[in-house]
């Protein structure tokens, strides 16, 4: 049996499902460990110990080191297992690519966090909340037509007929859509970059553990 080369911490159906996803899509043997941000798992000294943020993903190596941040931990995934394509090899397309990898972070941040939980950002001010929710919504949406309208015609960012680590990205903040009661079904692009990274057998696999684990 391949021993693990690092852990993958993290919580179904958050952020962390877009690592699970990169690290099944890779091939790589990474040890999955599923944790309760509503059981406050992610505050335990033990996690602390691992990840002093107390936020998922983390990606924990055997040296001792502890990769976060979702840009960061796709790209050691990408260069982990260079064969999968997630990343390109070379400039200028890898600068493309890594690009798109930090727009869709931004958007992961600065809209669809931000509308699953406005009332962390008000201090629990119920009005404020509605408001903030109802502007990052409109983000989100915007974010997902500005999207549609990059996609390439072989259903990908980059264009270049592989699923790449911003197609993985960008198809987890469309799966947003539904949670946030958000219509994209006119936005076929998009759709079809969906319907292409979840219809990897090992991506299914991946969300289908999510599923159970959740």
């Amino acid at each position: 049996m391949t021993s693990p080369v690092a852990t993958l911490w993290t919580s179904a159906s958050t952020s962390g499902t877009l690592a699970h996803m990169a690290v099944a899509y890779a091939g790589l043997p990474v040890d999955v460990r599923f944790i309760s941000l509503r059981g406050g798992e992610h505050q335990t000294p033990d996690y602390l110990a691992i990840n002093p943020k107390g936020e998922v993903p983390a990606l924990q190596l055997p040296s001792g080191g502890t990769v976060t941040e979702l840009p960061a931990i796709l790209t050691w995934v990408a260069d982990m297992a260079p064969a999968s394509g997630l990343l390109p090899p070379a400039h200028p397309q890898r600068a493309i690519a890594l690009s798109w990898l930090a727009w869709c972070h931004l958007q992961m941040g600065r809209s669809f966090s931000v509308a699953f939980q406005p009332e962390r950002m008000v201090d629990g001010d119920a009005a404020a909340a509605a408001v903030l929710r109802a502007a990052s919504i409109k983000r989100a949406m915007a974010a997902l037509e500005f999207a549609d309208r990059h996609v390439a015609p072989d259903a990908t960012l980059m264009g270049n007929g592989r699923i790449t680590a911003p197609d993985l990205f960008l198809a987890l903040l469309a799966s947003f859509a539904g949670y946030l009661k958000l219509d994209i079904s006119g936005l076929a692009a998009l759709n079809a970059l969906m319907a292409k990274v979840f219809g990897e057998p090992a991506i299914a696999a991946a969300l289908a553990k999510e599923q159970a684990a959740g």
